[in-house]
């Protein structure tokens, strides 16, 4: 009740702002494939990043919505999209299998936003979660105390024929918070 009490007052004072991200990267998809629990990564097999997802180090807010796109038509697939406060150590390969959050992240791990099957329309495909879709939106997050940023490990939670060397695209909506 106090902690209700506490949020109620934090949003009238300090009303969120709602920002939008977006991380495209060229995804490998070693022999055009990803097995089911596949990373989907680029070359590098770095970081998704979403920087200044928080308005201050340490600060906190809610994923609202997360989109998929690809540039690749007649997708099917879904996808999950594992949060994290801090750089993932788990691989992040792509076409290697996600076994995430190994012991090392979970500290980190916010959560999984799941995403609904990805829709065909055009020359590309998308999915779309929201609070009245699939997904465990809105996601809550409370970034490290050094940084505003999250990391995301992108999965193929249904195997699939992804063309090598085109684009995959998250976007995010964030309703970030004045207060930690």
């Amino acid at each position: 009740m106090l902690q209700e009490l506490v949020n109620l007052i934090r949003e009238r004072l300090f009303p969120p702002t709602i920002i939008s991200r977006s991380i495209s990267k060229q995804i490998v998809a070693g022999g055009s494939t990803h097995d089911a629990g596949d990373v989907m990564n680029d070359a590098t097999g770095g970081q998704w990043r979403i920087r200044n997802a928080a308005k201050k180090k340490g600060g906190s807010g809610y994923i609202v919505k997360a989109q998929v796109h690809t540039e690749v038509a007649a997708q099917s697939f879904r996808t999950a999209l594992q949060v994290f406060t801090q750089p993932v150590t788990s691989t992040m390969a792509d076409d290697a299998p996600a076994v995430s959050p190994n012991s090392a992240d979970e500290p980190f791990f916010e959560d999984e936003i799941a995403l609904p099957a990805l829709q065909a329309r055009g020359d590309g495909s998308y999915a779309v979660a929201t609070p009245s879709t699939v997904g465990n939106l809105p996601l809550a997050f409370t970034c490290e105390p050094d940084s505003r940023d999250l990391y995301i490990k992108p999965i193929a939670v249904d195997a699939t024929t992804f063309t090598a060397g085109k684009k995959l695209t998250l976007k995010f909506k964030i309703e970030r918070f004045e207060t930690g």
